[in-house]
């Protein structure tokens, strides 16, 4: 009788042996998963810690590029500088441009004033998430935006450009701007001259 126990008890410690040589695999495996969620929760927070660190710099850039052309249509001052945030997304497919609107709601909603029509500049790049910045521009609803296009109205600067400022027509790099329009004019008209960096 007693002989008979031992064997039970023996029988029962290699079922116990075996049992947790079969868990460890397991354990195993869910160590891997939970450290596999760790890599990719810390890589999107670097990531949107990257992207913030780059949206700000775009944000205190254009918020450069907004208080000089204030000053050059409202003040009839001629303005340089560059327009040089962190090169942290790709140039080539980011869009920063100069719309107008001709809807006093949507200039009520973007500008907060119900103004008939009004200007924003805005920058947006695929390859950042979130990526998008409006700023709304203090200048005269009639402001007109000369480019090479319009004959005679922006004068030639050596190695620098005459642009459009619409559909994306800002780009990284140094920047001149102009107001051109006549003594005693109503309205400004400026012409933003562009040189690449």
């Amino acid at each position: 009788m007693q002989k008979k126990r031992r064997l039970f008890l023996r029988g029962q410690n290699g079922l116990v042996k075996q049992s947790g040589q079969m868990s460890a695999p397991f354990e195993l495996f869910v160590a891997v998963i939970i450290m596999g969620f760790v890599v990719i929760i810390g890589s999107q927070m670097i990531a949107n810690a990257n992207a913030n660190v780059c949206l700000n710099s775009v944000d205190k850039a254009m918020a450069t590029f907004k208080t000089k052309l204030e000053e050059t249509a409202n003040q009839r001052s001629s303005n340089q500088f560059f327009f040089s945030p962190d090169r942290c997304f790709d140039a080539a497919k980011a869009k920063i441009g100069i719309e107008k609107y001709n809807n006093s709601k949507v200039c009520s909603a973007k500008c907060g004033k119900p103004w008939d029509s009004c200007f924003t500049m805005s920058f947006y790049a695929e390859d950042i998430p979130n990526a998008y910045i409006e700023k709304c521009l203090n200048i005269p609803q009639y402001t007109t935006f000369f480019s090479s296009l319009d004959s005679g109205m922006c004068e030639g600067l050596q190695d620098y450009e005459a642009i459009s400022p619409g559909n994306g027509g800002i780009k990284l790099g140094q920047y001149i701007l102009r107001n051109v329009a006549n003594i005693g004019a109503t309205y400004p008209s400026v012409c933003i001259y562009y040189k690449a960096a």
